[in-house]
């Protein structure tokens, strides 16, 4: 199976906030793969500036594992909780099953913080599963398709993920 990872923009969208039409307000994010050539990707926006921050990086959101599948981690981020995540992909964990060991080790005890997104060729199967804890900020949701997870939160509502699904089932050629 080909390998190539793409790190690209699968779906552009911005709102801003009511409060300060400076600002964006949300925070989303799609990964992806591509059963037939292998190819990973991970696209998303924060409302978070990671540049203001000493210590975290500005591509935080995503991680890609080349030829086996891709993490997002948000809300409430820790970087701790990205690395435990990371860990257990490479020990082979299926996508639900690094979900549960986040949820059940999240780093400061609040899962109910956390939002995660993974996609994974798990046992020759493609593999999708989500998180989104009950305290992240509304409007939240996930939504998982067969090569696809999609989840946000501080969305002005449910029709941001609707739409990022639509478009992203609607996308024409391959995953790059």
């Amino acid at each position: 199976m080909a390998t190539h990872i793409i790190q690209s923009i699968l779906c552009a969208l911005l709102v801003c906030s009511a409060w300060n039409p400076l600002d964006a307000q949300d925070t989303f994010s799609i990964v992806a793969m591509d059963s037939v050539t292998g190819e990973v990707g991970s696209a998303g926006a924060s409302c978070v500036d990671m540049f203001t921050i000493p210590g975290y990086s500005d591509d935080f959101l995503g991680e890609l594992f080349p030829g086996q599948g891709a993490i997002n981690s948000q809300a409430w981020y820790v970087p701790a909780n990205q690395a435990n995540a990371r860990t257990r992909m490479n020990l082979g964990d299926s996508p639900s099953d690094i979900i549960q060991w986040l949820v059940d080790n999240d780093v400061n005890g609040q899962p109910e913080l956390r939002q995660y997104g993974i996609v994974k060729l798990h046992n020759g199967n493609l593999e999708t599963a989500a998180h989104t804890g009950t305290s992240t900020d509304d409007y939240k949701n996930h939504i998982t398709g067969p090569n696809y997870s999609i989840q946000g939160n501080i969305l002005l509502g449910p029709e941001i993920l609707d739409s990022m699904e639509s478009r992203f089932l609607n996308a024409e050629g391959d995953l790059a």
